[in-house]
């Protein structure tokens, strides 16, 4: 009876150490242990291995390279990339005219905080931007600028060849004081039947290609330049689009600056 009892004894003194030592262990662990996880809203976009970063560049894939580089840069600095719209009153204005309807498929690709856009547009021939009006632009013009310039206007206004320098003045003058900003070219949108006007876009698609300036060539989603259905992409007097032109313009310049695998 007596060794039942002292094995018995043992085996509790056995059992309270165990327990102890188990309980000092876990108040050890739980000493040690972060307070809360790290909060998702801290994304370092600096580090080249964020998913949420790789998922962006790779939306730019038809972006030059510049611009490519200048997103990154933002990102990094966790700050918004600014697209400058430039030009006549192709533009449009309002919610059916394609800066806005590109505005907003970019924010909801790229997200609101990362990418704001700004349109300037000016009812003028490039001279007269150039000498009036430029300075709007060289005081904030951004890190893209989607520039085009002018040439519905200048035609029977400005000789070709002097619109073409003043396309490269403005490029200049912007690059002078802010040699980071990339300019893209696009022309206005098309007209119906008409001569001298195609002859002028052609141009300036050839100076694009010959000083290595990206240009988006929109026209190659409108109807041919002779089909009577043209008229229904363009407003009554030609100035700019018709909602159904806003529309195609804008899917265009959606298709590029938002590539999708």
């Amino acid at each position: 009876m007596k060794a039942i009892l002292t094995f018995l004894l043992a085996a509790c003194c056995i059992f309270i150490l165990i327990a102890g030592n188990l309980h000092w262990q876990k108040k050890i662990t739980g000493s040690a242990a972060p307070e809360s996880a790290p909060a998702v809203e801290n994304i370092e976009f600096a580090d080249s291995a964020n998913p949420e970063k790789e998922r962006l560049l790779s939306l730019t894939a038809n972006w030059p390279e510049s611009s490519r580089k200048q997103l990154e840069k933002a990102l990094n600095e966790q700050r918004s990339y600014t697209i400058t719209i430039v030009g006549s009153r192709s533009l449009g204005e309002g919610s059916d005219s394609w800066p806005e309807l590109l505005r907003t498929e970019l924010q909801s690709a790229y997200g609101k905080d990362f990418i704001e856009t700004i349109s300037l547009s000016y009812d003028m021939t490039s001279s007269q931007f150039v000498n009036q009006n430029i300075g709007e632009l060289l005081k904030n013009p951004g890190d893209l600028i989607l520039f085009e310039p002018f040439t519905l206007n200048d035609n029977g206004e400005v000789e070709t060849k002097d619109s073409l320098e003043n396309i490269a003045f403005v490029m200049d003058e912007v690059k002078s004081k802010h040699p980071d900003s990339t300019f893209i070219l696009q022309p206005p949108h098309p007209l119906y039947d008409t001569i001298y006007y195609p002859k002028d876009v052609e141009e300036l698609k050839e100076y694009s290609e010959e000083n290595s300036i990206p240009y988006l060539d929109h026209w190659a989603v409108w109807p041919e330049l002779d089909d009577p259905e043209m008229k229904e992409f363009l407003a009554p007097d030609n100035s700019q689009p018709s909602k159904k032109g806003h529309r195609v313009w804008a899917d265009f310049l959606i298709d590029y600056f938002i590539h999708q695998e």
